[in-house]
Protein backbone atom coordinates (compact mmCIF):
# COMPACT_ATOMS: atom_id res chain seq x y z
CA UNK A 1 0.00 0.00 0.00
CA UNK A 2 2.82 2.36 0.90
CA UNK A 3 4.50 1.68 -2.45
CA UNK A 4 1.26 2.46 -4.27
CA UNK A 5 0.88 5.80 -2.48
CA UNK A 6 4.51 6.64 -3.29
CA UNK A 7 3.93 5.96 -6.99
CA UNK A 8 0.69 7.97 -7.06
CA UNK A 9 2.42 10.89 -5.35
CA UNK A 10 5.07 11.12 -8.07
CA UNK A 11 2.82 10.43 -11.08
CA UNK A 12 2.23 14.18 -11.82
CA UNK A 13 5.98 14.82 -11.79
CA UNK A 14 6.62 11.87 -14.09
CA UNK A 15 3.88 13.01 -16.49
CA UNK A 16 5.26 16.55 -16.55
CA UNK A 17 8.78 15.34 -17.30
CA UNK A 18 7.52 13.15 -20.12
CA UNK A 19 5.50 15.98 -21.64
CA UNK A 20 8.28 18.57 -21.55
CA UNK A 21 9.02 19.65 -25.11
CA UNK A 22 10.62 22.36 -27.22
CA UNK A 23 9.25 24.58 -29.96
CA UNK A 24 10.75 26.84 -32.63
CA UNK A 25 10.24 28.15 -36.16
CA UNK A 26 12.18 25.96 -38.55
CA UNK A 27 12.63 28.56 -41.29
CA UNK A 28 13.89 31.12 -38.76
CA UNK A 29 16.71 28.81 -37.67
CA UNK A 30 17.41 27.62 -41.21
CA UNK A 31 17.72 31.13 -42.63
CA UNK A 32 20.26 32.12 -39.98
CA UNK A 33 22.73 29.44 -41.04
CA UNK A 34 25.86 30.97 -42.61
CA UNK A 35 25.45 28.71 -45.67
CA UNK A 36 21.82 29.69 -46.30
CA UNK A 37 22.43 32.93 -48.21
CA UNK A 38 24.77 31.25 -50.72
CA UNK A 39 22.45 28.28 -51.20
CA UNK A 40 19.51 30.59 -51.83
CA UNK A 41 21.54 32.70 -54.26
CA UNK A 42 22.61 29.59 -56.18
CA UNK A 43 19.02 28.36 -56.41
CA UNK A 44 17.73 31.77 -57.49
CA UNK A 45 20.35 31.80 -60.27
CA UNK A 46 19.28 28.37 -61.50
CA UNK A 47 15.62 29.37 -61.33
CA UNK A 48 16.25 32.54 -63.35
CA UNK A 49 18.08 30.64 -66.10
CA UNK A 50 15.34 28.01 -66.30
CA UNK A 51 12.61 30.63 -66.48
CA UNK A 52 14.52 32.41 -69.25
CA UNK A 53 14.75 29.18 -71.28
CA UNK A 54 11.04 28.45 -70.73
CA UNK A 55 10.19 31.94 -71.96
CA UNK A 56 12.36 31.47 -75.07
CA UNK A 57 10.65 28.13 -75.73
CA UNK A 58 7.21 29.75 -75.43
CA UNK A 59 8.20 32.50 -77.83
CA UNK A 60 9.36 29.93 -80.38
CA UNK A 61 6.06 28.08 -80.04
CA UNK A 62 4.10 31.31 -80.46
CA UNK A 63 5.99 32.22 -83.64
CA UNK A 64 5.37 28.78 -85.12
CA UNK A 65 1.68 28.92 -84.25
CA UNK A 66 1.23 32.39 -85.77
CA UNK A 67 3.04 31.28 -88.95
CA UNK A 68 0.75 28.27 -89.19
CA UNK A 69 -2.38 30.38 -88.78
CA UNK A 70 -1.23 32.84 -91.43
CA UNK A 71 -0.53 30.19 -94.03
CA UNK A 72 -2.96 27.37 -93.28
CA UNK A 73 -5.42 28.36 -96.05
CA UNK A 74 -2.67 28.67 -98.64
CA UNK A 75 -0.81 25.43 -97.88
CA UNK A 76 -1.37 22.45 -100.15
CA UNK A 77 -2.85 19.49 -98.23
CA UNK A 78 0.45 17.58 -97.78
CA UNK A 79 2.24 20.70 -96.46
CA UNK A 80 -0.70 21.55 -94.18
CA UNK A 81 -0.61 18.11 -92.58
CA UNK A 82 3.17 18.35 -92.22
CA UNK A 83 2.95 21.79 -90.53
CA UNK A 84 0.18 20.57 -88.23
CA UNK A 85 2.32 17.63 -87.14
CA UNK A 86 5.36 19.86 -86.61
CA UNK A 87 3.31 22.27 -84.51
CA UNK A 88 1.86 19.45 -82.41
CA UNK A 89 5.34 18.00 -81.88
CA UNK A 90 6.54 21.41 -80.78
CA UNK A 91 3.66 21.70 -78.29
CA UNK A 92 4.37 18.22 -76.91
CA UNK A 93 8.09 18.93 -76.54
CA UNK A 94 7.29 22.19 -74.78
CA UNK A 95 5.09 20.40 -72.25
CA UNK A 96 7.71 17.72 -71.63
CA UNK A 97 10.41 20.38 -71.26
CA UNK A 98 8.37 22.26 -68.65
CA UNK A 99 7.88 19.09 -66.61
CA UNK A 100 11.57 18.22 -66.85
CA UNK A 101 12.58 21.69 -65.67
CA UNK A 102 10.13 21.48 -62.78
CA UNK A 103 11.52 18.12 -61.63
CA UNK A 104 15.10 19.28 -62.08
CA UNK A 105 14.50 22.39 -59.98
CA UNK A 106 13.09 20.24 -57.17
CA UNK A 107 16.20 18.06 -57.29
CA UNK A 108 18.47 21.11 -57.39
CA UNK A 109 16.68 22.62 -54.39
CA UNK A 110 17.04 19.37 -52.44
CA UNK A 111 20.71 19.13 -53.36
CA UNK A 112 21.40 22.69 -52.17
CA UNK A 113 19.31 22.70 -49.01
CA UNK A 114 19.42 19.09 -47.77
CA UNK A 115 22.81 19.62 -46.05
CA UNK A 116 21.37 22.67 -44.29
CA UNK A 117 18.30 20.73 -43.16
CA UNK A 118 20.61 18.03 -41.84
CA UNK A 119 22.46 20.62 -39.73
CA UNK A 120 19.23 21.94 -38.20
CA UNK A 121 17.79 18.46 -37.63
CA UNK A 122 20.98 17.33 -35.92
CA UNK A 123 20.93 20.40 -33.66
CA UNK A 124 17.28 19.77 -32.76
CA UNK A 125 18.06 16.20 -31.72
CA UNK A 126 21.12 17.29 -29.71
CA UNK A 127 19.26 20.05 -27.85
CA UNK A 128 16.29 17.81 -27.06
CA UNK A 129 18.51 15.03 -25.71
CA UNK A 130 20.73 17.43 -23.76
CA UNK A 131 17.73 19.12 -22.12
CA UNK A 132 15.68 15.94 -21.71
CA UNK A 133 12.89 17.24 -23.95
CA UNK A 134 10.51 14.64 -25.34
CA UNK A 135 10.32 16.32 -28.75
CA UNK A 136 10.43 19.67 -30.57
CA UNK A 137 7.66 21.10 -32.75
CA UNK A 138 7.84 23.48 -35.68
CA UNK A 139 5.38 26.27 -34.82
CA UNK A 140 5.06 27.27 -38.47
CA UNK A 141 3.72 23.85 -39.39
CA UNK A 142 1.70 23.10 -36.25
CA UNK A 143 0.00 26.49 -35.94
CA UNK A 144 -0.40 26.39 -32.15
CA UNK A 145 -2.18 29.40 -30.63
CA UNK A 146 -0.82 28.82 -27.13
CA UNK A 147 1.97 26.79 -25.57
CA UNK A 148 2.09 26.30 -21.81
CA UNK A 149 5.47 27.75 -20.69
CA UNK A 150 5.53 25.29 -17.80
CA UNK A 151 6.18 22.39 -20.16
CA UNK A 152 7.01 24.00 -23.52
CA UNK A 153 10.31 25.82 -24.06
CA UNK A 154 11.47 28.00 -26.95
CA UNK A 155 14.62 26.26 -28.19
CA UNK A 156 15.49 28.76 -30.94
CA UNK A 157 18.49 30.35 -29.22
CA UNK A 158 19.75 27.00 -27.97
CA UNK A 159 19.62 25.63 -31.52
CA UNK A 160 21.54 28.56 -32.96
CA UNK A 161 24.15 28.35 -30.20
CA UNK A 162 24.45 24.59 -30.69
CA UNK A 163 25.02 25.03 -34.42
CA UNK A 164 27.59 27.77 -33.81
CA UNK A 165 29.57 25.97 -31.09
CA UNK A 166 29.07 22.39 -32.21
CA UNK A 167 28.00 21.45 -28.68
CA UNK A 168 24.43 21.05 -27.32
CA UNK A 169 23.37 24.07 -25.29
CA UNK A 170 20.88 24.50 -22.42
CA UNK A 171 17.50 26.07 -23.11
CA UNK A 172 16.75 29.45 -21.54
CA UNK A 173 13.15 29.98 -20.42
CA UNK A 174 11.03 31.99 -22.89
CA UNK A 175 11.33 35.74 -22.53
CA UNK A 176 13.78 35.34 -19.69
CA UNK A 177 16.18 38.19 -18.82
CA UNK A 178 19.88 37.88 -18.09
CA UNK A 179 20.69 35.35 -15.33
CA UNK A 180 17.32 33.70 -15.95
CA UNK A 181 16.66 30.02 -15.14
CA UNK A 182 17.83 27.54 -17.73
CA UNK A 183 16.48 24.11 -18.54
CA UNK A 184 19.12 21.47 -17.98
CA UNK A 185 18.16 17.79 -18.14
CA UNK A 186 14.47 18.68 -18.02
CA UNK A 187 14.78 20.84 -14.88
CA UNK A 188 14.97 24.58 -14.40
CA UNK A 189 18.16 25.69 -12.69
CA UNK A 190 18.86 29.18 -11.45
CA UNK A 191 22.38 30.31 -12.42
CA UNK A 192 24.52 32.19 -9.96
CA UNK A 193 23.52 35.83 -9.70
CA UNK A 194 26.13 38.25 -10.97
CA UNK A 195 27.14 40.50 -8.05
CA UNK A 196 27.39 43.64 -10.16
CA UNK A 197 24.05 42.96 -11.84
CA UNK A 198 22.42 42.28 -8.47
CA UNK A 199 23.78 45.50 -6.98
CA UNK A 200 22.70 47.45 -10.05
CA UNK A 201 19.19 46.05 -9.94
CA UNK A 202 18.97 46.67 -6.21
CA UNK A 203 20.15 50.21 -6.70
CA UNK A 204 17.51 50.84 -9.35
CA UNK A 205 14.72 49.65 -7.09
CA UNK A 206 16.01 51.71 -4.18
CA UNK A 207 16.39 54.72 -6.42
CA UNK A 208 12.78 54.44 -7.56
CA UNK A 209 11.52 54.13 -4.00
CA UNK A 210 13.55 57.15 -2.88
CA UNK A 211 12.07 59.23 -5.67
CA UNK A 212 8.57 58.19 -4.66
CA UNK A 213 9.28 59.28 -1.07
Amino acid sequence: MRKLLFILMFLPLIATAQNTFGYFKYSQVLQQLPQYAQAQADYDGLLARCESEIKRNEQELTRSYVAFLNGQYDFPEPILRKRQKELQDLVDRSIVFREQVKEWLVQAHDSLFSPLHAIVDSAVAAVCVHNNLAYAIDCEQAGYKFINPAIGFDVTEALLATIETGKPQPVVATGAPRNAPVVENGKEEQPEQDDDAGQSASGTVNGDSNQQE
